[in-house]
């Protein structure tokens, strides 16, 4: 026969997983495409189920803010700097 468990143990999880097939050349001939129409003028009717989202936007933001960050810390370095100078022209040689 065989003793009583007090624990027991879990049985396996099933996974059940059906792969989606991803085209990436065909996506951008139809982007190409709907870009074309679009730029002759024939009425191209919008996809709602669409992203709006265009590759390599996240990135050239991210490039965008660097850049207006590290512009407005020079802007502000130079206003700085020339107060130290006025300041101590003020102050040395009058």
């Amino acid at each position: 026969m065989g003793l009583p468990r007090f624990i027991k143990l879990p049985g396996h999880k099933q996974f059940n997983y059906s792969p989606r097939y991803w085209d990436p050349e065909k996506e951008e001939r139809e982007e190409r495409i709907r870009r074309i129409k679009q730029e002759m003028g024939i009425e191209v009717p919008s996809d709602p189920n669409r992203s709006t989202i265009k590759r390599g936007s996240f990135r050239q933001a991210s490039r965008n803010t660097k850049v207006k960050a590290n512009r407005s810390s020079n802007i502000r370095l130079v206003i700085i700097l020339a107060a130290l100078l006025m300041l101590a022209y003020l102050l040395f040689l009058k």
